[in-house]
């Protein structure tokens, strides 16, 4: 199997869900694009299955604004969609001026899944408004990677943290390089050997990046990642480290606001 490929991602493609997005998880999306030295795409997807199910008489949809139900409509529709897209654009806009980074924003109708993995590139990253722990049902086939964005995010001072199961990782390299070129201190957990001794390594230097060990942890703690993993700006892994620490994912991330990169394996 080929490792993750290590070209930087060209932009940060958010899948926006048709629903308002804390103003702080956008601004940790913008805060990441300036980490990652990568470019804002916001896509919102209009879903064309609710549009076709308009067409059916008997169905209903509850307004929230009057607490009763109402036909379900193409006009309602477009009213809807239209009122999000326009706050989640200024919310994008606003944040990526702050960040100093570039942003566009497109609507699409169609199918969700579809649009998503048609609208993302070899070289790009697809950012989903959900916890790390949702990772099974997401799965992108054409961008490098996922990340994952809970919507409690907010930015975050803190190491580029990356968990694999060898230090001449592809993904260590990658971590090292996101570190390096944010002038950030990088963290290497070693998911392997966990029951061992050797969860970090050590002091010194990786690519040219500050490589420290998490604090106030010794270093022989039984279960290390449920204890030690360290307040992160990102958090990095493969897939199959993933489905390597999956059994104890729920305890690692419980409570946890940060991004978590996923890199795939192609």
């Amino acid at each position: 199997m080929n490792g993750p490929k290590r070209a930087k991602p060209r932009r940060l493609v958010l899948a926006f869900p048709p629903s308002a997005v804390p103003r702080p998880a956008i601004d940790s999306a913008a805060q990441l694009a300036r980490l990652l030295q990568a470019s804002l795409f916001g896509l919102l997807v209009e879903d064309a299955d609710l549009f076709a199910a308009a067409d059916l008489l008997f169905l209903r949809e509850l307004d929230a604004q009057i607490r009763a139900w109402r036909p379900l409509s193409h006009e309602g529709l477009l009213e809807d969609y239209a009122a999000i897209a326009a706050a989640l654009r200024r919310g994008l806009l606003q944040s990526a001026a702050e960040s100093g980074v570039e942003a566009d924003f497109a609507v699409f109708r169609g199918d969700p899944r579809t649009l998503l993995a048609s609208g993302t590139e070899p070289s790009d990253l697809l950012a989903l408004f959900e916890p790390i722990t949702s990772w099974m049902s997401h799965k992108t086939e054409t961008a490098s990677g996922t990340i994952f964005l809970p919507r409690t995010a907010r930015p975050q001072q803190g190491p580029v943290v990356v968990i694999a199961r060898e230090p001449a990782a592809p993904e260590v390299e990658i971590a090292s390089e996101i570190a390096a070129n944010a002038d950030n201190s990088l963290v290497v957990i070693d998911a392997a050997r966990e029951h061992s001794s050797t969860f970090w390594l050590g002091r010194g230097q990786a690519g040219g990046t500050r490589l420290v060990g998490p604090r106030n942890l010794a270093t022989g703690t039984r279960h290390f990642l449920q204890l030690g993993l360290p307040s992160a700006s990102l958090v990095v892994l493969t897939r199959a480290t993933l489905e390597w620490i999956k059994e104890s994912l729920g305890a690692i991330a419980e409570g946890r606001s940060e991004p978590w990169l996923v890199l795939e394996e192609r």
